[in-house]
């Protein structure tokens, strides 16, 4: 009996681990701390935001995005006009979740990444988002970076 109650204890206790990926292509894949971020082209930031927003592999505005599409959007510090030069960002957190835009009906999907510059560039954050339902499910990494096409990419680190 008491082999019995370890062997259900143990059990318990492993289905509780989160489960890990190495495929970017898998819902469980996490971007590792030190990865780095590269932006491949330039990057136009209007007068009036702190922000430039890519989807479907092409620049665009907050007005003229899907939200119900995968969309990025690279935030930085100070309002535009100006252009970010393509430059290598290290990664130094990211955070995946959602959050209701109308309950029940409409749910915001989201990654963040959070990045670091060498260069002193004032870059702060991509967030990476999409509206769904309930029934939906957060975006791979793969998924992200088809939405970011030649704009960025990624380079992993190796997990410790």
């Amino acid at each position: 009996m008491k082999k019995l109650m370890l062997l259900i204890a143990v059990f318990t206790v492993s289905s509780c681990a989160s489960f890990h990926s190495t495929d970017p292509d898998s819902l469980e894949f996490s971007i590792p701390k030190g990865s780095t971020l590269s932006l491949n082209k330039k990057l136009s930031i209007s007068h009036r935001d702190t922000h430039a927003v890519i989807q479907q592999g092409k620049e665009t505005t907050d007005r003229d995005k899907n939200d119900y599409e995968i969309n990025c959007r690279l935030d930085v510090k100070e309002f535009g006009p100006r252009t970010i030069e393509p430059e290598d960002f290290k990664v130094t957190r990211t955070e995946d979740g959602q959050n209701w835009i109308s309950q029940p009906s409409i749910l915001r999907f989201y990654t963040e990444i959070y990045l670091s510059s060498d260069k002193g560039t004032d870059v702060i954050k991509m967030v990476c988002q999409e509206y769904g339902s309930q029934n939906d499910r957060n975006f791979t990494v793969a998924e992200m970076q088809t939405a970011l096409g030649d704009y960025f990419s990624f380079t992993f680190a190796a997990e410790k």
